[in-house]
C-alpha cells in the first residue's frame, strides 16, 4: 500500500508512530510532504517515512516578477469549480494560520500584516501545483492529512477528487479502546452515521447488546469524558512556576531565535519569532490570569444554577477546526449567543460554560461582553458537565459532545455545526438562524432521546470503529502494538477499496 502524508511540525512524531506500526502490519511504501527545511529535517530524523520533501514555495514565487495574480487566481477559480464548494474565500478567510492567529492568545496586533490576499493566493497555486504534481507520481492508496488549514484542506479535496481516500485515525469517543478512520472534512464519522441508520433493520442483540447497556451505565455512573481531554494540552494553561522551568520557557526556541523564525514572510505555519520569545509568553500569561481570575470572581456557583429553569452552552475551544470549518456560520461565539438568548423565553436563563483548555488563554473582553448582556449566566468552570447538562432545559453547542452526553440523559439538543452525532435522535439540527429561534422559543415542546436512542448512539459509534489503541502519554503518541497496526492498515485498505469501487 502507497501512503502520502501532508502535515505539520507538531503531527510529524504522531505520523512517523502510525507509518512505523503499520509498516509492521504490511507492505506499506510512504512519503511525508513538508512545509519547510525543519519540518523536512524532522521528518528525516524519524526514519519512519521512505523519503520526505520540502514542498514549501520559495520567497520569489509568491512575490517575484513572475508571480502571476491572474493565473493563480484563475486556476484556484477552475480548483473551486471542479470540488464543488466555496473553497478560495471560505477556506483562506477562515484559516487562522493565513490570519496570524493560530491561537486565541494571540494579540493580533503583535503580528505584522505578512498574508494579504494576494500573496495567499500565489502560495495556494504554487501549493496546488506541487500537491497535484506528487499525487500524480506516486499515485497513493490514501492521503494522510489534518484538515486544520487550508493547505492542507485542498490537499483532502485533490486527493477526493482523484478517487483517493484521505484523512486522519481518531479514538472512538466513548469507545477509547477502539479507533475509527475518519475520512470527511472535519468529523463527520461517515461510518457512524450508517451504523446509526442501519440499526433500525439490524438492532443489537446477545453480547453486543450487554456491552453497549454496560458502557451507558458506566459513562452516567463515572460522569465519563472522551479520553482527549485527559490529555495535558486540554487543561487550562499552564501556571506561572510552569512556564519559568527552563523547558517550557524556551519551548519554541526554533520559531524564537532560530531560523525556522525567518521562513515566517513565506510559510504560513509559521509566525515571527517576537511571537514566542519569553517576553511575548509572559504577557500572555498574565493576560490570561487576569481573565481566569475575572471569571471565577463573576461565576455563579453551580448549586444555585441547578434551581433555575436554562438553557445550556459550553463555550468552544477557538481558533479550532470544530468552530472555523464544521461551524462557520456560527464561529463569533458572542453574536451566537447574543442570538440565542433572544430567542430563550423570558423565564429561561442561558448559562455558559467555559471549556477547561481556554481557562487562562481566552481574553478577559469576551466573558465582559457575556456578563453585559442580561439574562447570561457564567457557571463555575470547574463544575461537571454531566451536572450542568442532566439539570438543563435544553443543550445548545456547535459541534461539542455536550450533545452527545444530552442524548445519555434525555436532554434534548441543538447542534448549530457540522457534526456526525447530528442525524441521531434527540438532536435537532436547525437550517438557519430563523429556525434556531422557533426552535428556542418553545424549548418545552422538544423531545429528548429515549434510553434506546442513547444505546442506539453508543452501539453506532462500536459498530462504526475497530478494536485498537492508539497510546498516548500527555500528548505524544508512543508505539502502537500489531494488533492495532493490524486493524489501522485494514482500515486504510477498505476506505481504498470502497472509494475505487464508487468511483
Amino acid at each position: 500500500m502507497k501512503i502520502l502524508l501532508f502535515t505539520h511540525m507538531t503531527q510529524i512524531p504522531d505520523y512517523a508512530v502510525y507509518m512505523n506500526g503499520v509498516k509492521k502490519a504490511g507492505q506499506v511504501q510512504t512519503i511525508l510532504l513538508t512545509l519547510g527545511r525543519e519540518e523536512c529535517e524532522l521528518g528525516l530524523e524519524t526514519g519512519a517515512f521512505d523519503a520526505v520533501k520540502d514542498i514549501l514555495p520559495r520567497g520569489a514565487e509568491i512575490d517575484g516578477p513572475d508571480a502571476d495574480l491572474s493565473v493563480a487566481t484563475q486556476a484556484l477559480k477552475d480548483l473551486e469549480e471542479r470540488i464543488g464548494s466555496l473553497f478560495v474565500h471560505r477556506d483562506i478567510l477562515m484559516d487562522r494560520r493565513f490570519r496570524g492567529q493560530p491561537a486565541i492568545d494571540i494579540d493580533l496586533n503583535r503580528v505584522p500584516v505578512i498574508w494579504t490576499g494576494s500573496r495567499t493566493i500565489r502560495f495556494m497555486y504554487v501549493m496546488l501545483k506541487r500537491l497535484e504534481e506528487e499525487i500524480a507520481n506516486f499515485e497513493p492508496d490514501f492521503v494522510f492529512v489534518e484538515t486544520n488549514s487550508a493547505p492542507y484542506r485542498m490537499a483532502w479535496r485533490l486527493a477526493r477528487e482523484k478517487g483517493i481516500p484521505a484523512g486522519q485515525f481518531f479514538q472512538g469517543r466513548v469507545w477509547p479502546e477502539r479507533v475509527y478512520l475518519e475520512t470527511g472534512l472535519g468529523l463527520d464519522w461517515h461510518q457512524a452515521r450508517m451504523a446509526y441508520r442501519e440499526m433500525t433493520n439490524s438492532p443489537m442483540t446477545g453480547e453486543e447488546l450487554t456491552r453497549v447497556t454496560q458502557k451507558l451505565q458506566t459513562i452516567i455512573q463515572e460522569k465519563t469524558k472522551p479520553v482527549s481531554s485527559q490529555w495535558e494540552v486540554f487543561k487550562s494553561a499552564p501556571g506561572f512556576l510552569s512556564r519559568l522551568h527552563p523547558m517550557k520557557l524556551l519551548a519554541g526556541s526554533k520559531d524564537w531565535l532560530g531560523k525556522r523564525a525567518r521562513t515566517a514572510a513565506i510559510n504560513p505555519r509559521v509566525l515571527p519569532g517576537q511571537v514566542y520569545s519569553p517576553l511575548a509568553k509572559y504577557f500572555r500569561y498574565r493576560n490570561g490570569l487576569k481573565a481566569k481570575r475575572f471569571l471565577i470572581r463573576h461565576q455563579t456557583p453551580f448549586e444555585i444554577v441547578r434551581k433555575m429553569k436554562y438553557a445550556m452552552y459550553f463555550l468552544h475551544v477557538q481558533p479550532e477546526l470544530s468552530v472555523e470549518e464544521m461551524a462557520f456560520e456560527y464561529q463569533d461565539q458572542v453574536n451566537t449567543l447574543r442570538n440565542i438568548l433572544s430567542s430563550l423565553p423570558a423565564d429561561m436563563s442561558l448559562v455558559v460554560k467555559e471549556h477547561s483548555p481556554m481557562l487562562g488563554r481566552r481574553q478577559m473582553d469576551m466573558y465582559s461582553r457575556l456578563l453585559h448582556m442580561p439574562g447570561v449566566i457564567l457557571v463555575d468552570p470547574y463544575v461537571d458537565s454531566h451536572q450542568l447538562v442532566a439539570h438543563a432545559a435544553v443543550v445548545v453547542t456547535l459541534t461539542g459532545t455536550a450533545a452527545l452526553e444530552a442524548i445519555f440523559y434525555g436532554i434534548p439538543a441543538i447542534v448549530l455545526g457540522s457534526v456526525f452525532f447530528d442525524c441521531f435522535n434527540g438532536i435537532y439540527k436547525p437550517a438557519n438562524l430563523q429556525e434556531l429561534n422557533k426552535l428556542l422559543a418553545n424549548p418545552d415542546k422538544l423531545t429528548g432521546a429515549s434510553r434506546e436512542d442513547a444505546l442506539r448512539a453508543i452501539g453506532s459509534m462500536l459498530r462504526a470503529s475497530v478494536p485498537g489503541m492508539m497510546s498516548r502519554e500527555d500528548t505524544r503518541l508512543q508505539e502502537i502494538d500489531l494488533e492495532s497496526a493490524k486493524n489501522m492498515l485494514s482500515e486504510l485498505e477498505r476506505a481504498s477499496h470502497e472509494l475505487k469501487q464508487a468511483g
